[in-house]
């Protein structure tokens, strides 16, 4: 009876997608989060030398 084992499986997977939204949501924030406490923390390299003579 794999019939009832897909429509199991198809039930599951429709309610999960009432919470897909809100999961990629929270994922891109993270994200988001992630690459701006990467960028604070991380050191500044200039390597350009006569711009950073000028922004000092």
């Amino acid at each position: 009876m794999w019939f009832l084992h897909m429509h199991d499986l198809l039930n599951h997977l429709s309610r999960l997608s009432d919470y897909l939204p809100a999961i990629l949501v929270t994922i891109g924030v993270a994200m988001l989060i992630g690459c701006a406490v990467g960028c604070v923390c991380s050191p500044c390299e200039e390597k350009d030398d006569l711009f950073h003579k000028e922004v000092y």
